[in-house]
């Protein structure tokens, strides 16, 4: 496509910092703290390796923005960096970000001819394709030659190629395309030649190029930063029915049909807000989300019609709607798209398995890569964008751009910036991405501003590719014939993907949507409980005794782990435990119920393995840190409570004791402490009144373990 100024899963319920700030509490401090700056909110957008800068979007723009067929250069680079853009580089049909477009709009006549001739330009992906005016855009007529398509003249290296050299200095090409019907046979095709019919109706060329080399212009032709240089761009010549020759001044006015303005929308505002209104539209969809569903799916983009305007539509109805037909705008792809709405969940988290692609942007020195290799893909990327009446796109990642575990697993998060998780970074192998902060993009009243949508290219692939894209024939089969390269997502918030972190998400390809309750527990204090934490390669589940049973010694001391973990098909299981919570009354969300070598316990969160790494070597005692979680303490009026108090005077009340400091011991606690820091007290109290603890995720929390792993939670200060 080319593209102006312009309820949340069961399992990353709160009952994750249950476990996470109680049960390993003190123990994984460093682990969950939040860096020093959260409460100035989280990272926001920053500008990526790959990401192309002013300089370059410029000087592209002043090489080749002055051609009388071919009009551009055309992406988002250009519409949003230049300080007065044409308006037909407005790229209003969701472009790549890293893509830079040429259109000519033209007729020619029956009979005629149109000879191109150019350079490979030095990027990742190339493509001339045609299309014709139908349904109020331009769709494809299935005239297109991409790169490694393009035999190269004598003398010349196609770059493009699996194993040719893609810095070689001799790189020339010449297409013609002539106004004729395509012959019946393939094998009768001229070499380089594309057909666009006899009719002389409107057509549209675009050239597309997509991640030029880091030293490249945006065209791929020209060196990035340097004021001389650019040669490469197309030179063209025609030819009549009759033989009369044209040159390229002539062929502009002959075959020309200049775009004076932008490019139509494929949807006006009002198209989609009737759209949006629709009484038809599916009611098991809330009106306002429409027509994102949650969970989200990725499914293959077919046509407007279907993909979009059917997306709306219960699945009975949209099944009436033919899938089939020439996609409007689209490249080589196929395409695969996802609608969804801030009403399920600020954040987006998205995982899947990354194909392999050629990594051509940089190689030794900066100067590409020399050699182009195999690969499953040709081209793999990601964008943000907003509804069809603005086309636009407000982020964008490609491949190399997204950090990949050791089995080419990502994971990538799509959010506003000021919900953006802190663990969200390359650092913690996590890609981020902006979620549009005008949602739909209308510019008037009727826009909806939790409206969001992503397109995933996965172009030039292999046929030999098992999974490739290419293969999905049908709606709905998607995630078989991509098997672990199929994307899945899933909403969270902010607090939920810092506690859980990358990994802490179960598979939902197991499609078992995990059911939570909430839960308020009366008559808590001193209640015995224990955590078994099922470990796998990928996450670890933390399965809680509270409200169930006071984990008996009898079973838990003679658990056989082993034998559990087989039963678990897990990894690893550890015990954590017991505690005695120290609270009255405690609310908290529990999932299923597992039995544990007779010992029954809940869901109550999912978390990164990582967060376990070294949990019994204790985290530094007395040091303040900010976890992330939701839940509601209250200690009764009458009841002692045991704090530890700051320098400052800030109280933090014991959450849970350990099994070796009875109830009646904790009184004297203070007197057993040996490292505590100058300033800071123990002390007990009897309460005068309720004391309540309705901790959330937006909210800053204050935690300190002691020397003995023990857990306290500041108690806020009064409004």
């Amino acid at each position: 496509m080319l593209g102006s100024h312009p309820p949340r899963p069961a399992s990353t319920a709160g009952a994750l910092s249950l476990a996470v700030a109680v049960f390993l509490g003190a123990r994984a401090v460093d682990a969950i703290a939040a860096p020093p700056d959260a409460e100035e909110g989280a990272p926001g957008p920053s500008v990526r390796f790959g990401d192309r800068t002013v300089e370059e979007t410029v000087r592209t723009d002043e090489r080749y923005g002055h051609d009388p067929l071919f009009q551009g250069p055309r992406g988002w680079s250009y519409w949003n960096q230049l300080e007065d853009p044409k308006p037909i580089q407005n790229p209003n049909l969701w472009p790549d970000t890293k893509s830079t477009y040429f259109i000519a709009r033209l007729a020619m006549p029956e009979g005629s001819t149109l000879t191109l001739r150019g350079r490979y330009p030095s990027a990742r992906y190339f493509q001339l394709a045609f299309y014709k005016a139908e349904r109020g855009t331009f769709v494809s007529i299935g005239e297109s030659l991409s790169g490694e398509q393009i035999e190269p003249d004598p003398g010349s290296t196609n770059p493009y190629l699996v194993g040719s050299d893609r810095l070689a200095p001799d790189r020339d090409f010449s297409i013609r395309i002539v106004a004729e019907e395509a012959p019946a046979d393939p094998a009768s095709r001229g070499r380089n030649t594309l057909y666009v019919g006899r009719d002389g109706g409107e057509l549209e060329a675009v050239l597309r190029i997509y991640l030029a080399d880091q030293d490249r212009d945006g065209a791929g032709w020209g060196p990035a930063n340097a004021s001389a240089g650019g040669g490469g761009f197309l030179s063209y010549e025609g030819t009549l029915a009759d033989g009369s020759t044209l040159s390229a001044e002539q062929v502009a006015r002959q075959f020309g049909r200049p775009i004076s303005g932008e490019t139509e929308k494929p949807m006006t505002a009002d198209q989609w807000v009737r759209l949006v209104r629709d009484e038809s539209n599916d009611p098991s969809v809330d009106p306002e989300a429409a027509p994102a569903r949650n969970p989200p799916r990725w499914e293959k983009f077919w046509t407007l019609r279907y993909s979009l305007a059917g997306a709306f539509k219960a699945p009975e109805r949209r099944a009436e709607i033919p899938f089939e037909g020439p996609m409007e705008g689209g490249g080589q792809g196929p395409y695969l798209m996802t609608l969804l709405s801030r009403k399920y969940g600020p954040v987006y988290v998205m995982k899947g398995k990354m194909p392999t692609f050629p990594d051509t942007y940089a190689g030794p020195g900066g100067r590409g890569l020399r050699v182009m290799p195999e690969a499953q893909t040709r081209y793999w990327s990601v964008v943000s964008c907003e509804a069809a009446p603005s086309g636009q796109v407000v982020d964008g990642l490609t491949d190399f751009q997204v950090p990949l575990d050791g089995d080419r697993n990502y994971t990538i998060v799509v959010s506003r910036p000021e919900d953006r998780p802190s663990n969200a970074t390359p650092e913690h192998g996590v890609a981020w991405m902006a979620w549009s902060p005008r949602g739909e993009g209308l510019e008037d009243p009727r826009n909806r501003a939790d409206f969001g949508m992503l397109i995933m290219r996965i172009m030039g692939n292999d046929p030999g590719w098992e999974h490739r894209p290419d293969a999905i024939t049908a709606p709905g089969t998607e995630e078989a014939v991509m098997g672990p390269y199929y994307p899945v997502g899933t909403y969270m918030t902010r607090a939920e993907f810092e506690q859980q972190g990358p990994r802490g998400e179960p598979d939902a390809r197991e499609g078992e949507d995990r059911v939570v309750t909430p839960h308020t527990f009366e008559d808590t204090r001193d209640q015995r409980f224990g955590e078994i934490l099922v470990v796998f390669e990928d996450r670890a589940e933390i399965y809680n005794t509270t409200g169930l049973n006071d984990c008996p010694a009898e079973l838990w001391d003679s658990m056989d782990l082993e034998k559990v973990r087989e039963e678990h098909g897990a990894r690893l299981i550890q015990l954590n435990g017991p505690h005695y919570w120290m609270m009255d009354t405690m609310g908290a969300s529990f999932g299923e119920t597992k039995s544990f070598g007779g010992i029954e316990a809940r869901w109550g969160a999912t978390v990164d393995p990582a967060l376990l790494a070294g949990s019994t070597k204790g985290a530094r005692p007395y040091t303040v840190f900010n976890p992330k979680k939701t839940q509601k303490m209250v200690y009764k009026k009458g009841k002692p409570v045991f704090e530890l108090v700051d320098p400052d005077g800030h109280s933090y009340v014991l959450q849970a004791r350990e099994d070796e400091f009875p109830i009646e011991t904790l009184g004297d606690l203070g007197s057993r402490m040996t490292q505590l820091p100058e300033g800071w007290s123990y002390r007990s109290r009897i309460l005068e009144e309720d004391l309540v603890l309705d901790l959330g995720p937006d909210e800053t929390i204050y935690g300190v373990g002691d020397e003995f792993r023990q857990y306290y939670t500041r108690i806020p200060d009064a409004p």
